[in-house]
């Protein structure tokens, strides 16, 4: 077998193993440079079904349509459909503060995805090889990534096939000279202006100088890496399954409680677990916050409770047993269920709280439900006034002498940080505090003041709160 026929073949192989069978439409990205050229020449020679895809940026000037002339004249003169798109590369940059190369690629992909849909295509073909894998490694160890990117690019990503991933520079270069593959090269390639190039160009060099076979070796290292990175995703997966508990709107819980919260971190788990910090690095990493509030998100562990790190809209909150994240936007808006309400009448209702006067069966009991109260209506200091606590607030305890913080009340019951807000006092003319209530998810709590006292034969004033 000659060496073109070993090319075609082993490249056919590549192909498959990438997931590609035969019949099924392929856009392949072509710069009109070796690499892509090689594998625009790959695809024709195996008699692939593709089409090619090329995009001029229009940063080189004279030299970028030239690249465009040359694929164009390729693709005509082999058959070969071609679309080619003008992409503003500059302005994407500028506008998201993105260098070139990154705004570029952005630009690229979504063209390209977009093209596979509307041609029906299964796979986006790009010509990444040995050298490209080496270089990516580089660039993320520079970077300080996530462990889990050290894995590089893989042979397919979703819809994105990288058939030369095992191909040296040198491999491609061959082909190309033996079929006689037109290409151009890219001048810029040359500059060591981008990160990717002066690696490139003087580290991959010199550590070959230093060992031959270094690139290679170090791109074998990727495969590893990405081995164990799908460990540890399964991993992290089973742990983050525990740890993290998102909030189910199908449960009991009122809708209105809970609302703007996105999960729960088990603080217990969260410490018993090897991966807990990185289960809360990724959760939070992939809402976009950056290192710095990462790292004080991790310090909430050991923080007191109601302890808090925000980051845009999201905050996360230190509670007794668990973290909750939550959006901010529910709860800065406007709350109508935070407003007071002023009792002046001997029946009516607020939001969820009704009150009536009630003069028969003057001998029962009060109820023993939290989300009662009775009172003398003619003993009370009108008009009453139902309003949200503030810290300050004292309640003289019914059965107990003096008074206490409605603060060290809500830490007794102990009532999560996030449901605090919540609680309610009521208060009579004079300022005197008669009732604390409180409702969450984990349960109601109340307490009596020793001044809002019921006795026989008198109206009563029933207020009822509905959880």
């Amino acid at each position: 077998m000659n060496l073109q026929n070993h090319y075609k073949t082993r490249f056919q192989n590549d192909l498959s193993g990438c997931g590609v069978t035969g019949g099924e439409l392929v856009i392949v990205a072509c710069s009109g440079g070796v690499d892509s050229m090689c594998l625009v020449n790959a695809m024709l020679k195996i008699g692939a079904k593709f089409e090619v895809a090329h995009v001029n940026f229009k940063l080189r000037g004279e030299d970028s349509e030239a690249d465009s002339a040359s694929v164009i004249a390729w693709c005509d003169e082999n058959g070969v459909v071609c679309h080619v798109r003008h992409l503003p590369a500059d302005e994407e940059a500028e506008q998201k503060g993105n260098g070139i190369q990154e705004a570029a690629r952005r630009l690229r992909y979504a063209w390209f995805e977009q093209l596979r849909e509307e041609r029906g295509g299964s796979f986006i073909a790009v010509a990444h090889h040995l050298k490209d894998q080496t270089e990516t490694l580089l660039i993320n160890l520079l970077r300080g990534v996530s462990p889990s990117s050290l894995g590089a690019m893989a042979p397919r990503n979703v819809n994105t096939v990288r058939p030369f991933l095992s191909w040296s520079q040198e491999e491609i270069e061959e082909w190309v000279k033996l079929d006689k593959v037109p290409f151009r090269e890219d001048l810029s390639n040359k500059s060591n202006k981008y990160l990717r190039n002066r690696i490139r160009n003087e580290v991959l060099p010199l550590l070959e100088s230093i060992r031959p076979g270094a690139i290679s070796h170090l791109a074998e290292w990727t495969n590893r890496l990405r081995s164990q990175a799908v460990a540890v995703e399964i991993s992290m997966s089973d742990a983050s399954r525990d740890i993290v508990k998102y909030y189910d709107f199908s449960s009991n819980t009122s809708s209105n409680e809970r609302a703007n919260e996105i999960c729960r971190i088990d603080l217990k788990l969260l410490g018993e677990s090897a991966w807990g910090d990185r289960v809360l690095d990724k959760l939070l990493a992939e809402r976009k916050w950056p290192l710095g509030s990462r790292e004080q998100a991790y310090l909430l562990k050991r923080a007191s409770i109601g302890a808090e790190v925000v980051f845009e809209d999201d905050s996360l909150v230190r509670e007794r047993e668990y973290m909750i994240l939550r959006k901010l936007e529910a709860e800065n808006a406007v709350n109508e269920s935070y407003s007071a309400c002023t009792i002046n009448t001997e029946n009516g209702t607020f939001k969820n709280l009704s009150w009536a006067c009630e003069i028969e069966d003057l001998e029962m009991s009060p109820p023993q439900s939290p989300e009662i109260l009775w009172l003398d209506f003619h003993a009370i200091e009108h008009p009453l006034l139902w309003r949200t606590w503030a810290n300050g607030d004292k309640l003289d305890p019914s059965g107990m002498e003096g008074s206490v913080n409605i603060s060290d009340l809500l830490t007794q019951w102990k009532v999560p940080h996030l449901s605090r807000s919540t609680a309610r006092v009521l208060q009579d003319a004079k300022g005197n505090i008669l009732w604390v209530f409180v409702s969450g998810e984990d349960g109601v709590w109340s307490r009596i003041s020793r001044k809002a006292t019921i006795t026989k034969s008198t109206k009563r004033l029933i207020l009822e709160v509905k959880v």
